[in-house]
This record gives structure tokens, sequence and C-alpha cells, in this order.
């Protein structure tokens, strides 16, 4: 590629397994990392203090937590344009992941573009604007996050009175359970259209809601 070199100078990439020189200090690491990009050192103490991240061990005696920090730093590092991550905070504690997060959106709002590879649903659905969902190798589904959760399915949980029977028919149910006097449906269609076939129904309780992206995940890999 012609401008190979230019465009690694604004990316940076954290795999989702570290390997690094067990016998350097992460300082020295991190250094000569920063060279390849003429970062500034002192972000690298910066990011470090934010991330309680010891400069002085030894690569070999890092949890695999406190290498995944190196791995956040070294991607930071130089303040890139493009950040590709692939399961990003494997290791981390809770508390150390709100932080990471923050650093992330900080470096959105300076205009970096983010591509944030995870398991963790909750993660993308908190951190992403746009979600892509692969299934065997295919790209299936390209939304934003909003028009996923809110506009194309809702969680219908409805009560029947006492004495009625749970066989539930409505037009739009793309799934549903049944758990003693109560059915949950995943339901898709006009929310006109489903408050209609409800009114139909001797209704003790209803609760609309919308699905989280794990609940929309799931359903794609069902169909």
């Amino acid at each position: 590629m012609k401008d190979a070199k230019e465009i690694r100078q604004h990316v940076g990439y954290l795999p989702s397994e570290i390997h690094y020189y067990d016998d350097m200090k992460v300082i020295d690491l991190l250094t000569y990392s920063a060279r390849f990009y003429k970062a500034n050192e002192q972000r690298i103490k910066t990011l470090a203090a934010r991330l309680d991240l010891d400069l002085h061990k030894k690569i070999e005696d890092l949890s695999f937590g406190n290498r995944k920090k190196v791995g956040i730093v070294q991607a930071l590092l130089h303040e890139p344009k493009l950040l590709i991550l692939d399961e990003p905070t494997n290791g981390l504690d809770p508390l150390m992941q709100n932080t990471f997060f923050e650093l992330l959106f900080e470096e959105r709002k300076k205009g970096a573009t983010i591509f944030f590879s995870s398991h963790i649903l909750s993660e993308v659905q908190k951190l992403c604007d746009r979600v892509a969902i692969i299934k065997e190798g295919k790209l299936i589904q390209v939304e934003t996050v909003e028009h996923l959760t809110k506009k194309n399915l809702k969680y219908v949980t409805i009560v029947l009175e006492q004495g009625t029977q749970l066989d539930v028919h409505l037009d739009g149910v793309v799934k549903k359970e049944e758990k003693g006097s109560e059915i949950t449906l995943l339901y898709k269609g006009e929310i006109k259209q489903l408050i209609h076939q409800l009114d139909r129904l001797p209704l003790k309780d209803v609760v609309i809601s919308e699905p989280t992206l794990e609940d929309i995940f799931l359903h794609y890999y069902e169909k």
C-alpha cells in the first residue's frame, strides 16, 4: 500500500491477548513504542497513572490484567485517529474498566474512530454508536444501536386474569416464553398494533420494555 507507513502512524491496536518481551521493564517497552510515533513520553506517565500501572515492573512479573493495561497505554499513547480494540476489557476489574471507558470517551471527543470488538454486549451498547452483528463470518446486520434497541423489537410481559388460559396468539410475536401466569413476548411491529391486540385480552398487568443488545444478538443467532 502506497501510504501504509503514514496510515500506521494514526492507528492504535489492542489485541485480545498481549505478548511482549518478558525481560523488559514496562517503561522501556512503552518508551521504545513511543519512538515509532514520536509520541510525548509524558503521555505514557499520564496514562499509566490513570490505569494504576507500575512502569518499573518487568513484563514477566505482571498479571494478565496489568499486561492488558500495558497494551491499552501502547494503543493510546500516540492519540491515534483510528483505534482497533479486540476484547479490550478482558482481565480488567470493574473499576479499571470504568477508567478505560473514560479514556475511550475522551479519545472519541477528540475525533477518534473506535472499532470495538467484544462478546460483552452491555459494553458495546454502552460505548458504541453503531453495531455490526457477524454470524458464520458474514455481516448479517449493521445498524445504529438506537435503531436496533428502540425501533425493531419490544419485550412485552403480560399477566392475565386468574383462570384465563395462557394460549395467547398475537401478530408480530417472534418469540414467546411462559412462566407460571406470566407470558414474555419478543414483539416486532408497530406499537399501535400491539396495544390494539393487547386491549382485547383479559389483562391483569402489562410491561413493555426495550430489549438489550444481547437479546437482539440472540434473536439473530436463533433465526
